[in-house]
């Protein structure tokens, strides 16, 4: 019950109660009102006015006994008809006094108004008054009658009781006249109030039901007030939630359902800053996309594996054995945290997967849906590339980071890349798993990486990566080999640089290699030679140039039985 009592709907139906209480009060107003100018109005016209026309014609009676007094007066009438025709006249006279009478106390009845009823008050004395006056003329009337019709000595007397008669009739003209006055000023002023009344009345009318309109509406204000202001602070914590601010908390302002939301959106708030928490926890050690996966309930996916088409990556640091054994192991863990944080960065920037840190090589991969297929080479070689360019200021920071000023290793790093189809998918065990790759390019782009130290160069990738990146890269074709334990061969690329980049050699260094490079997978030993012995003029510090030339003299002193370009390396 108090659940409902706190209910938008509860308040809504409120409001619509309270608008039909005010309306009920207005035309309960308006019917007082109009009651009270209807009796007013019926006061004049049941009332007043007929009896005004009842005093009309008592005068008309009066003034028809008047004409009946000549006549007796003349002697032209006998005493019987005299008292025949007084007698019709007297009755007459009687029910329209008689009616008066009852239509004085029909308006004292209806009168609203207390002048009113004191005015009826005075009309009923003056009514008595009349009747009184009637009667004595009645009296004077008879004994007139009963001296008409005689012409003995009693005229005298005849001539002084009409005269007595005719003042009866003038008294009683009089008192009907002033009551006529009296209701015709009556009349006046009733019609005047009721007019004033019917004014008052439209007004209050219109006062009342403005007045119902206004508290409606304020009504109708409040409660909607009520309801969009905490709806609009909720529209607002959601768009900041869905900007990413978590910290906010809505607050809670009332008790119905609207209240009730604001709590249940609290609560999913703190679930989110709970789960952002774990999602930033767990993204220092596992990808934050992996991460994402897992919490939104994707993780059974992924766990039984699927092939896919990857590109692998792996790094590895050079000289850094040498220079951690110089290191105290915090200072050893301070450095390696900014290498791996410095080199991690162009990864996951470009949509790479650190699968994991193992010493100081970094493994990751990019793969669908992390990286489309039509992308994910390319992007791979952008990261690499990028990451030898943050090289050189983590080279600059190692002394401050480590202590040491003098005696310091020159840190360079070698990376191998590999394009391919591999298993994806959560491997370990029930207790603990990891989302990783598996198959032979992950092997691939291990034995890459390794084999740059055959080659003195940085960065290898393979045909697959080659042909996956197209026009986005430049590179240098370096050999075809077959890497340990791996038999079926590749030819492999050293990466110059993305599209448009400034290349770190000369092209006429590049169409040497490339003619040499023809030479020798052809089996011209001494032709390729000659021209990797031109790279090694234009470039003496070129490395592949180097180590090809130093082949070719070997192959051309002792020529293998067989020669398929392939050139097998049997160290990782």
């Amino acid at each position: 019950m108090a659940h409902l009592l706190r209910s938008i709907s509860f308040k809504i139906f409120g409001v619509a109660v309270g608008l039909l209480v005010l309306m009920a009060l207005a035309s309960g107003w308006s019917m007082y009102t109009t009651a009270q100018v209807n009796r007013q109005l019926a006061t004049l016209s049941e009332a007043l006015l007929p009896l005004a026309l009842a005093l009309e014609d008592v005068s008309d009676e009066i003034l028809r006994g008047e004409l009946s007094l000549r006549e007796a007066a003349a002697g032209t009438l006998a005493e019987r008809d005299c008292a025949a025709r007084f007698g019709e006249h007297e009755r007459a006279v009687r029910r329209l006094l008689d009616d008066a009478t009852a239509l004085q106390k029909r308006g004292a009845a209806l009168a609203v108004l207390e002048r009113n009823k004191l005015q009826f008050a005075r009309l009923s004395s003056m009514l008595e008054n009349i009747g009184r006056s009637h009667a004595r003329y009645l009296r004077d009337v008879r004994a007139l009658c009963s001296a008409a019709g005689t012409a003995d000595g009693r005229a005298a007397d005849q001539a002084a009781q009409l005269a007595l008669v005719h003042a009866d009739a003038q008294d009683i003209n009089e008192l009907v006249a002033a009551a006529s006055s009296e209701m015709s000023a009556f009349v006046s002023a009733g019609a005047i109030i009721v007019e004033g009344n019917q004014a008052t009345a439209l007004r209050a009318n219109a006062a009342m039901i403005v007045i119902a309109a206004l508290v409606g509406l304020l009504l109708a204000w409040v409660v909607s007030r009520g309801l969009t202001r905490p709806i609009g602070r909720l529209r607002e914590a959601a768009r900041a939630v869905q900007r990413g601010d978590l910290d906010g908390e809505l607050q809670v302002t009332s008790r119905d359902e609207i209240g009730d939301v604001s709590i249940a959106f609290n609560q999913m708030v703190g679930e989110l800053r709970d789960k952002e928490r774990i999602k930033q926890t767990f993204g220092q050690y596992v990808d934050p996309r992996i991460v994402n996966s897992l919490i939104e309930g994707r993780a059974d996916q992924a766990s039984g594996g699927e092939k896919q088409i990857v590109t692998v990556y792996f790094s590895d640091l050079v000289a850094f054995t040498s220079l951690a054994e110089r290191l105290s192991p915090g200072g050893l863990v301070t450095l390696i945290n900014d290498y791996f944080d410095t080199m991690s960065a162009p990864i996951r920037e470009r949509n790479g997967i650190i699968d994991k840190y193992i010493g100081d090589s970094v493994m990751a991969f990019w793969t669908v849906p992390f990286a489309p297929p039509t992308e994910q080479a390319a992007l791979a070689c952008a990261a690499a590339l990028t990451q030898f360019h943050l090289l050189e200021d983590f080279r600059r920071r190692m002394p401050d980071l480590i202590g040491l000023r003098q005696g310091l290793p020159l840190i360079d790093m070698r990376v191998g890349m590999a394009s391919g189809e591999a298993i994806v998918g959560s491997v370990g065990g029930s207790a603990s798993r990891s989302f990783t790759v598996m198959g032979d390019t992950v092997n691939l782009g291990s034995r890459l990486e390794g084999s740059n130290k055959v080659y003195g160069t940085h960065i290898l990738i393979d045909q697959n990566t080659r042909d996956m990146a197209g026009d986005a890269i430049r590179v240098r074709g370096i050999d075809r080999i077959a890497v340990k334990g791996k038999s079926e061969p590749s030819s492999v690329y050293e990466l110059l640089g993305m599209a448009g980049d400034p290349l770190p050699f000369d092209e006429d260094l590049l169409a040497a290699y490339a003619a040499g490079l023809d030479a020798y997978l052809a089996g011209d030993w001494p032709q390729a030679q000659q021209h990797f012995a031109e790279c090694e003029r234009l470039c003496p510090a070129d490395s592949p140039s180097k180590v090809m030339k130093r082949r070719c003299e070997m192959l051309t002193r002792r020529p293998p039985a067989t020669w398929d370009g392939v050139w097998i390396l049997t160290s990782k």
